[in-house]
């Protein structure tokens, strides 16, 4: 079940929201933006996400398996195991 925080009013929004958390807390460059992400397939999956941010960080996610458990995991929290535009509640 998602966990309530702050949120934007719009996915995309919301998605740029979290991206910079993950920045702060995993010093990330943050090259995504959550139009991007959404444009790239939607719903945006816990799985689709995860391999984005590694993938842009210039990792291979088959290698980053801690990496890639820790990320899914925070978005799982966020947004169950996929979320889009129709989906999100803000």
């Amino acid at each position: 079940m998602p966990v309530k925080q702050q949120r934007a009013a719009t996915l995309d929004e919301d998605l740029d929201m979290f991206l910079d958390e993950l920045c702060a807390k995993w010093n990330y460059r943050n090259e995504l933006t959550g139009a991007e992400l959404i444009a790239r397939k939607s719903p945006v999956t816990a799985l689709d996400f995860t391999r984005a941010v590694v993938e842009a960080e210039g990792l291979k996610p088959d290698s980053e398996h801690n990496l890639v458990r820790q990320v899914k995991r925070k978005f799982i929290q966020r947004y169950g195991l996929e979320v889009s535009p129709e989906t999100f509640q803000g």
